[in-house]
């Protein structure tokens, strides 16, 4: 009994010396991992990230996963070798030991008949990896004008690139899936349904914006750096994901508007028919039938030639567009310089025409009208700069009065 006590008392003081020096190398193993730099490539091109905090993190995993397990098996050894000092429990030993010799030879055979299909697996996807950078060469070269062909346009290139790709991807791994360990037990089967599944039902909504997406990309109704209007949202398009696409409004705001809501919304697209002339600019105004249109057409080119980044050429010109009961409703059309500045510009158009209507006494009776005031209710030059304006925030310098520029008849 003292000699069972004695190796028992010797055997847990070995594996507390054991399970000190494993600890002691773990911590070891954590410092080393967070010492070393990484090659650059680690870093996935196209990516943008920098994958040297969740490889560390992975390390970090494993070290913990290898030390536990190594601690476990050490107990279960101790625990055997402990019962087996005794005659009462020298039964339990036994069957301790046989059930372990049985869990370690089962999982050797288990992982021996997995390499096969694990190497077979590693090789259908470097195939695929090496498909994948072969696409992404070939297509960087067509959306950078290097490859030009007749089925791919720059504008698509990098969705196409992305389609296909996923395409690869599902490929390999419909040719990977029979490799994979396990793959043909119900177990694995039921699991993968059971996912299938909840993507099908969860992804839905998922599925109608990213092919809302095709629609937008393929049929190019907005692009990159595109003025448009969509439904109330007015801005430039700063990015055409699969999902969204996001606009920087004239108030510096970033609206993003669901794919679906953007094939569903009638989209006006200011950039796509600029050409050489530049983005075309319009705006409307309403004036009586007592003023002649030679005048009103006079003094709408009048504000535009007063409008700092509008192009004289092509020079601006008048249309008018309805003749009402009450009223006729001229339009004028003019061209940006820079598209980017078009609500500014704008802005400044819209002030230049009412200088330029209440200089020369004439009426703007927009909205509508259903009696000629017996006055013109104009804005008298004297009091344009009303306080708290101030001559000096209102027309710059550079640009000449209203007096001093004679109005020509169209």
């Amino acid at each position: 009994m003292i000699a069972s006590l004695t190796n028992v008392v010797v055997a847990t003081v070995a594996l507390l010396v054991t399970v000190w020096i494993l600890r002691r190398i773990k911590a070891w193993l954590l410092g080393r991992l967070e010492k070393i730099s990484f090659p650059p490539d680690t870093f996935v091109p196209g990516l943008a990230a920098d994958l040297h905090p969740p490889i560390v993190q992975a390390g970090k995993t494993l070290i913990g996963l290898a030390w536990a397990a190594t601690i476990l098996v050490l107990v279960y050894i101790w625990l055997v070798y402990c019962l087996g000092q005794f005659p009462e429990s020298a039964g339990w030993a036994e069957q301790l030991q046989e059930f372990l010799i049985v869990i370690v030879m089962n999982f050797g055979r288990g992982v021996l008949s997995a390499i096969p299909g694990l190497i077979g697996v590693v090789i259908i996807f470097l195939i695929a990896s090496w498909f994948v950078r072969l696409i992404r060469i070939f297509f960087d070269k067509v959306e950078s004008g290097g490859i030009s062909l007749p089925w791919v346009e720059r504008e698509t290139a990098r969705t196409t690139q992305a389609l296909i790709i996923i395409v690869v991807w599902l490929l390999a791994l419909v040719a990977a899936y029979p490799y994979i360990p396990g793959s043909s037990t119900a177990a694995f089967q039921g699991l993968s349904v059971l996912i299938g599944l909840m993507i099908t039902l969860g992804s839905t909504g998922i599925i109608n914006q990213v092919i809302s997406g095709l629609f937008v990309v393929y049929s190019k109704s907005v692009r990159a750096k595109d003025y448009v209007r969509v439904g109330d949202v007015e801005g430039e398009v700063i990015d055409v994901g699969f999902l969204a696409t996001k606009l920087r409004t004239p108030k510096q705001e970033e609206v993003t508007i669901p794919h679906s809501v953007l094939v569903g919304t009638a989209t006006t697209n200011y950039s796509r028919l600029a050409g050489d002339n530049g983005m075309a600019v319009t705006t409307s105004v309403t004036i009586g039938y007592d003023v002649p249109w030679r005048q009103v057409h006079a003094l709408l080119q009048l504000g535009a030639a007063h409008t700092q980044g509008l192009r004289g050429v092509p020079p601006p010109r008048v249309i008018q567009r309805e003749l009402s009961d009450f009223y006729v409703q001229y339009m004028l059309l003019a061209y940006l310089e820079d598209g980017r500045n078009r609500a500014a510009v704008l802005s400044e158009l819209h002030a230049q025409i009412q200088d330029a209507f209440n200089e020369f006494g004439t009426q703007i009776m927009s909205p509508h009208f259903e009696a000629q005031p017996e006055k013109p209710v104009v804005v008298p030059k004297s009091k344009w700069y009303s306080a708290p304006a101030g001559p000096e925030a209102s027309t710059p310098e550079s640009v000449p009065s209203q007096q001093e520029t004679k109005i020509e008849s169209s």
